[in-house]
C-alpha cells in the first residue's frame, strides 16, 4: 500500500509537469464558455454594425510601476496595451471585423505560440454582446532585463467609440495568464468575467483565479481570489466558480494529502469561498480536517458532524501514510503504539474543537468558548506532539497559541 501511495505521488508530480504544458488552456476551445469566442468570422447577431474610430479609457495606466522601454532615442514603447488603444484611436474598426483586428495585432507582438483567444459578452447586459475580452501578451524590455508580461484587456461599443479597459496580470506565467470562463456569480443578470493564470513553483503549479465584472460604464475587479494547486478541473456551474484539485507536487508536502472540490461566489461584492469538499476521509485526522475547513467557511453544523464522526472513527490502517515520531519520518505501520496514541488524541481534539464551536454557538466569545472547551475535553499540552506528528508541510502545525484558531492554506 507504501509502494501505492508513492506512486500516486510521483503521479501527481508528472501530472503538475503535464499542466506546465497545457492545463491552462483556455476553456474557450472546450466550447464551455457562456460568451461567443471569435473566430474572425462576421456574427450572426441582431445588432447594426457600426464603424467605429476614436476610442476612450477610463482604467488607470495598465503598468504605471513598470520602466519604459527604449524604442528609439527620445521615443518611450508604451505597454502594448496601450499602444493597441491608440492604434484603434487612428483605424475605424466595424464591430464585426474587431474580435480579428484585435487578435492580429496581439500576435505581432506575441513572445511565443500562446494562444489569444477573444470573447465577446454582453457584460454590461443591455441584451447586445457589445464587449470584447481577451488577454495578450508581450516581452519588454525594463532596464537592460527582458520580461514577459500578460495583460487583461476588455473593450466595449459604447456611443460609436469603443471604450478600453485592461490590466497586468502580477506574473507572466508564459503565455498560461487566460479567461477560464464567463457567468453571473453574483445574481444580477449580467456575467462575470474569470481570469487565471499559472504559477510555476519548484515543485507544484499553483492556478490564480481573479474575477471582473462591468460597473456603471467600466471594468471592476472584484475583491478577493482562487489560489490552489494542481488544478483538474475548473469553470462555472450552476451560478458558482468550481475548483477541483489541491494536491502539492512535492514529497515534502507529505502523503496525507486529498483532492477537494472548492465553489466560490460573489458575496458582499468580493470573490469568497463557499465550501470545501475533500475526497473520502479514511482516519479520524482526515475527518477531522473535514470539520476544520468547513468551520473555516462558516459551516457550522457541518463542521459538528464531522468532528462527531471523528470522535468514534477507527483507521482501518496507517501503511498509506508518514509520521514525524521523535523527530524521525516514520513510515506508517511500524510503530503501532504511537499510532495508536496519535489516533487517541485526535479524537480528543475533535470533541474539544467541537465543545468550542458548540460554545461559540451559544453566544460565548472566544476566548471564553476556547478556555471553556480545555476544561471540559481534558485539554493538555503533550497533544501537540501527536497532533503534529503527521509528516509533510501541507498539514496544519498545531500550538497551544493556535488550538482554537481557523485552519489556514499550506503550500
Amino acid at each position: 500500500m507504501m509502494d501505492l501511495k508513492w506512486k500516486r505521488l510521483g503521479a501527481a508530480a508528472l501530472l503538475g509537469a503535464l499542466l506546465i504544458a497545457g492545463a491552462c488552456d483556455s476553456r474557450e476551445e472546450n466550447g464551455t464558455l457562456t460568451a461567443d469566442t471569435e473566430t474572425g468570422l462576421a456574427s450572426a447577431e441582431a445588432e447594426t454594425a457600426v464603424a467605429v474610430g476614436a476610442s476612450t479609457s477610463t482604467s488607470e495606466p495598465v503598468s504605471p510601476d513598470v520602466s519604459v522601454e527604449t524604442n528609439k532615442p527620445g521615443e518611450a514603447k508604451l505597454p502594448l496595451p496601450e499602444r493597441l488603444r491608440a492604434e484603434l484611436d487612428d483605424e475605424p474598426i466595424p464591430q464585426e471585423q474587431f474580435a480579428d483586428w484585435l487578435r492580429s495585432r496581439a500576435e505581432q507582438d506575441n513572445p511565443g505560440d500562446y494562444p489569444v483567444n477573444v470573447i465577446r459578452a454582453d457584460l454590461d447586459g443591455d441584451g447586445f454582446k457589445r464587449e470584447w475580452a481577451t488577454v495578450v501578451y508581450e516581452s519588454r524590455l525594463v532596464e537592460n532585463v527582458e520580461s514577459r508580461y500578460a495583460y487583461g484587456i476588455v473593450a466595449a461599443l459604447q456611443d460609436g467609440k469603443y471604450e478600453w479597459h485592461s490590466f497586468v496580470f502580477p506574473e507572466e506565467d508564459y503565455g498560461r495568464a487566460s479567461i477560464l470562463d464567463t457567468g453571473d456569480l453574483n445574481g444580477d443578470g449580467k456575467p462575470e468575467i474569470v481570469w487565471t493564470s499559472l504559477g510555476i513553483g519548484a515543485h507544484t503549479s499553483t492556478f490564480t483565479y481573479t474575477v471582473s465584472g462591468w460597473d456603471e460604464g467600466k471594468l471592476v475587479t472584484r475583491p478577493g481570489a482562487a489560489i490552489v494547486p494542481s488544478v483538474s478541473e475548473a469553470g462555472i456551474r450552476d451560478g458558482k466558480l468550481s475548483i477541483s484539485g489541491g494536491l502539492i507536487d512535492s514529497a515534502g508536502a507529505g502523503p496525507w494529502q486529498r483532492e477537494y472540490d472548492d465553489t466560490y461566489t460573489i458575496a458582499d461584492g468580493a470573490l469568497k469561498r463557499e465550501s470545501r469538499v475533500f475526497s473520502e476521509a479514511s482516519t479520524p485526522y482526515h475527518r477531522l480536517l473535514d470539520g476544520l475547513w468547513a468551520e473555516a467557511d462558516g459551516e457550522a453544523e457541518k463542521a459538528i458532524r464531522h468532528y462527531t464522526a471523528a470522535i468514534s472513527m477507527k483507521a482501518e490502517s496507517y501503511r498509506d501514510f508518514a509520521f514525524i515520531f521523535n523527530r524521525d519520518w516514520v513510515e506508517g505501520g511500524k510503530m503501532e503504539d504511537e499510532e495508536k496514541k496519535f489516533e487517541e488524541v485526535v479524537q480528543r481534539f475533535a470533541g474539544f474543537r467541537k465543545e468550542r464551536l458548540q460554545a461559540k454557538l451559544q453566544g460565548e466569545n472566544e476566548e471564553n468558548a476556547c478556555a471553556a472547551a480545555k476544561k471540559k475535553s481534558g485539554y493538555e499540552t503533550s497533544w501537540l506532539a501527536y497532533l503534529n506528528a503527521p509528516a509533510g508541510y501541507a498539514n496544519p502545525v498545531w500550538s497551544n497559541e493556535t488550538v482554537c484558531s481557523a485552519i489556514e492554506e499550506r503550500f
